[in-house]
C-alpha cells in the first residue's frame, strides 16, 4: 500500500495527489483482474456530468428554493448541542441521519433525487458535490491534474463553509471520497466510514484505508480492516447493521407457491467476462424455478443496465429497478445470490437465503460463515436443495442461527451510532 504523508500533501506532486484520488483504486481493482475500472470509472463519471449538465438549471431551482425555505423556517427537532454532522451517505442509512439529529446539527450531501425527497419528507438540510464529478471527468479526459487539484479546493471552500465536526461517508476509495477524507485531515475534522456493503478479503483491498474512523458491522469486519487493511483497533468501532431490520415471521405456504427472488450483483461493471456467467446462472435457476413449479424473479442490483437486461434476459420476470428491498423481503421466501449484501440481509431478516458462487475458488464462502442457509457451487447442487423446501408447508426447519460475530444485531444503529460518536469526542478532549 502507498504511504501518504498527509500532514504535508499541500507539498505533493502532482503525480502523488492523481495517484491518491485516481489510480489506487484503479490499480487495486485490476489486481483482482477487474480490467475494466479505468473505463467504468470514465464512463460513469461521464455520464454523471453530462447528466447534471443537463438538468442543471432545474436541479439549481429546486435547491436554491429548499434552502430558502430551510433558512426561514425553524425545524421542529432541537439538537442539544451546537456540534454539527455532514453526513455525505446520502439517503442511505436514515434510522442514524435521523437520529443523529437528537444531539447534533446535521446537514446532507445529496446526490440525486431519492436524496432530496428524504431531505424534503424529514426537513434536513442539504448541499449538493454533484458538479464536482465534472473535475473528475476532465481528468479522465484530459489527463491534467490540474482538474484534481481544483476539486480539493472547492471541496476545502464547501466543507469550510459548512464547519461540521464530523464527516461521515460510504467509503474512502473514490475519488470524490477521497478529496473529502484529504480535506478533512487538512481542516482537522474527523472523517468516518459507515460499512456499506458484504466485504471480503479481496474486496477490502481498496476500502477503510485512510477515513480517521471506520464504523463496521461486526467483530469479524473489525478483525479484517485490522489484519487486512492494518488498521488499529482503536480506529474500528463496531455498529452493528445500519438499518433497522425487523425478522420476518415464518413462511406458512397458503393458495400460493413460494416466491424465489435472484439478487442481482454488477460486478461486470469492473470485468466484462462475469456478466457471461451471471447470464448463465439466472438462465439456470430460472430454468429450475420453472421445472419445480416456483416462482422466479430477478431483482436488479441498482448498477444494471435494465434495457439490455430485458434483452438478455427473455422470458424473465424483472422487479422494478425503484422497488425498495423492505417490500422484495416481504414479498420473497428464497434469495439466491453471489456475494450480495441482500443476501446477507435475507438470512437476518430470517428469509431462506442460499448461495450461488460464481467464481467459488475467489468467493467468500457464506454458509461456512454461518450467514446464510447454504453455499452451492452448481446449479445441480442448488436445484437438490431446492426440491426438499419447496413443497413444505413451511420453512421453519430451515432457518439458521444467524452469526452475529459477522453483524451485531444487538444494536439499535441510531443509538450505537450516537455512542460511538459521544465515545471518539471524549478522547479527543
Amino acid at each position: 500500500m502507498e504511504k501518504y504523508d498527509f500532514d504535508n500533501f499541500l507539498n505533493w506532486d502532482k503525480k502523488k495527489v492523481s495517484q491518491f484520488l485516481i489510480w489506487d483504486f484503479i490499480q487495486n481493482m485490476e489486481a483482482m483482474n477487474c480490467h475494466n475500472a479505468e473505463q467504468f470509472f470514465f464512463n460513469s463519471f461521464r455520464a454523471s456530468a453530462r447528466k447534471y449538465k443537463k438538468l442543471k438549471p432545474i436541479i439549481d431551482s429546486t435547491d436554491n428554493m429548499y434552502n430558502a425555505i430551510y433558512s426561514f423556517r425553524k425545524p421542529n427537532h432541537r439538537a442539544n448541542s451546537n456540534k454539527k454532522i455532514l453526513f455525505n451517505v446520502g439517503a442511505k442509512y436514515p434510522s442514524i441521519v435521523l437520529a443523529s439529529r437528537k444531539k447534533y446539527l446535521i446537514e446532507m450531501v445529496v446526490k440525486g433525487a431519492e436524496d432530496r425527497v428524504f431531505a424534503y419528507k424529514n426537513f434536513v438540510k442539504y448541499t449538493s458535490f454533484t458538479d464536482l464529478n465534472q473535475y473528475v471527468f476532465d481528468y479522465f479526459l484530459q489527463k491534467d491534474d490540474n482538474h484534481l487539484y481544483r476539486l480539493i479546493n472547492i471541496i476545502k471552500e464547501r466543507i469550510n463553509k459548512i464547519n461540521p465536526d464530523h464527516i461521515i461517508l460510504t467509503n474512502d476509495h473514490l475519488p470524490i471520497e477521497r478529496a473529502i477524507v484529504l480535506v478533512g485531515k487538512k481542516l482537522k475534522i474527523p472523517t468516518i466510514i459507515v460499512q456499506h456493503g458484504a466485504f471480503t478479503p479481496r474486496s477490502l483491498l481498496s476500502d477503510g484505508k485512510f477515513a480517521d474512523y471506520v464504523f463496521v458491522w461486526g467483530q469479524y469486519f473489525k478483525d479484517l480492516y485490522t489484519e487486512k487493511n492494518g488498521r488499529k483497533p482503536g480506529k474500528i468501532h463496531i455498529l452493528g447493521y445500519p438499518y433497522l431490520i425487523k425478522k420476518n415471521e415464518v413462511n406458512n405456504k397458503k393458495d400460493s407457491d413460494y416466491i424465489v427472488y435472484y439478487l442481482g450483483q454488477n460486478d461486470e461493471r469492473y470485468n466484462k467476462k462475469l456478466f457471461d456467467i451471471k447470464f448463465k446462472n439466472v438462465i439456470k435457476v430460472n430454468n429450475i424455478c420453472k421445472e419445480l413449479g416456483v416462482k422466479f424473479i430477478y431483482r436488479p442490483h441498482p448498477g444494471d443496465d435494465i434495457k439490455m437486461l430485458k434483452k438478455q434476459f427473455v422470458g424473465i420476470k424483472i422487479s422494478s429497478k425503484n422497488e425498495k428491498l423492505s417490500k422484495i423481503f416481504k414479498k420473497g421466501d428464497i434469495f439466491i445470490s453471489s456475494t450480495s449484501t441482500a443476501l446477507v440481509e435475507a438470512a437476518m431478516r430470517s428469509k431462506i437465503s442460499l448461495q450461488l458462487m460464481v467464481c467459488p475458488s475467489k468467493s467468500t464462502n457464506f454458509e461456512e460463515l454461518k450467514v446464510c442457509n447454504k453455499s452451492f457451487t452448481t446449479s445441480k447442487e442448488l436445484k437438490d436443495y431446492l426440491i426438499k423446501i419447496v413443497n413444505l408447508q413451511n420453512l421453519n426447519e430451515f432457518k439458521i442461527k444467524f452469526n452475529t460475530d459477522y453483524v451485531n444485531l444487538s444494536y439499535n444503529p441510531g443509538k450505537r451510532f450516537s455512542e460511538i460518536l459521544s465515545e471518539i469526542e471524549r478522547k479527543m478532549m
